[in-house]
């Protein structure tokens, strides 16, 4: 049975699930799920400049985690930001990036790695909620969460 997340962006209203890439990336994709054993809610922002992309970042951790940067990333697949689809998630260590839209202009190595695949069904809600989390970053200067938790 495949792990399965459920992503919620509360002042979007919206809900999407993903599924754990744990085949590709099973130690990361472990990781973000031993996280969210209870769950995250973390903290968006919008990078503005980069197109459909956002991170999500919880709290600092009380004590020292180890994490990928866009030099040195966890990942065992380097991706660039730019050739990533729409739904995927990825996970730094520490922070949560989410590619929503298939509009994404940096030719940079991402800095997380690509642990979970929002659903098909899922993607046009994901895309609305990632508009959303822009409009309310850069016209109305209003934080937005995002919520990561175990699903089933």
């Amino acid at each position: 049975m495949k792990k399965m997340l459920e992503i919620e962006f509360p002042e979007a209203k919206v809900t999407v699930s993903a599924v754990l890439n744990d085949v590709e990336e099973p130690i990361m994709s472990q990781r973000l799920w031993d996280l969210v054993k209870e769950p995250v809610k973390m903290v968006n922002c919008h990078t503005l400049s980069t197109g459909c992309f956002f991170d999500a970042r919880p709290r600092p951790a009380y004590h020292p985690v180890e994490i990928g940067f866009q030099v040195a990333n966890l990942s065992k697949v380097k991706r660039l930001y730019c050739d990533m689809k729409p739904g995927m998630i990825l996970f730094s260590g520490y922070e949560c990036g989410v590619i929503y839209g298939e509009h994404i202009t940096e030719p940079l190595v991402a800095s997380g790695t690509f642990v979970a695949q929002v659903v098909k069904e899922d993607l046009e809600k994901l895309y609305e909620a990632g508009h959303f989390i822009w409009n309310q970053q850069m016209y109305i200067h209003v934080p937005t969460t995002t919520i990561v938790r175990r699903k089933g």
